[in-house]
């Protein structure tokens, strides 16, 4: 039980840093990502193609594996010359990871509570503030794409702080 606390707040440290640095650099951050994963998907479907233009025999296998990288292809290019979508891409996957992870530690905190036989409402309203802000990233990405990055930093940070408390308070109880 407590190295799943230590290793907890480990990961919220890591993401009260991700979300500091993107709230300050969102712009450079979001870019060179976007760039850097663009770049390594148009390698990657580069090679798949050329991989299928070398193999003498086709097979269906092969057929499928040149759709795929034409696909990852597509995606790179997207990736380098559209950094807006990866920004409402990783709201949408940042928000999801928040809402899973709140309901999960909102279910422990509740039974908790049961078997403790008492009412614990500072462990029951910080994961549904939690979810609360997962939502908020999820339906950011319907913001300005220049907010996103700085919205979902802050809401980084909101969540590791809160999650920080929620440890704490979990291991005085």
């Amino acid at each position: 039980m407590e190295k799943r606390k230590i290793s907890e707040m480990v990961l919220s440290v890591c993401i009260l840093i991700i979300g500091i640095c993107l709230t300050i650099w969102a712009e450079k951050v979001t870019t060179l990502v976007s760039i850097l994963l663009g770049c390594l998907a148009i390698l990657y479907g580069i090679m798949v193609v050329i991989n299928y233009f070398r193999n003498k025999e086709r097979l269906f296998r092969d057929t499928i594996e040149l759709i795929y990288g034409i696909i990852v292809l597509v995606i790179g290019f997207v990736l380098v010359f559209k950094v807006d979508f990866l920004k409402e891409l990783v709201s949408l996957i940042i928000g999801i990871y928040i809402v899973i992870t709140s309901v999960l530690k909102l279910s422990e905190n509740i039974r908790i509570s049961k078997e403790l036989n008492t009412k614990i409402s500072s462990l029951i309203i910080l994961p549904i503030i939690e979810i609360f802000i997962g939502l908020l990233c999820i339906l950011g990405k319907f913001l300005l794409p220049d907010i996103i990055v700085k919205f979902i930093g802050i809401m980084l940070i909101i969540y590791s702080i809160i999650t920080m408390i929620d440890v704490i308070l979990l291991k005085r109880k």
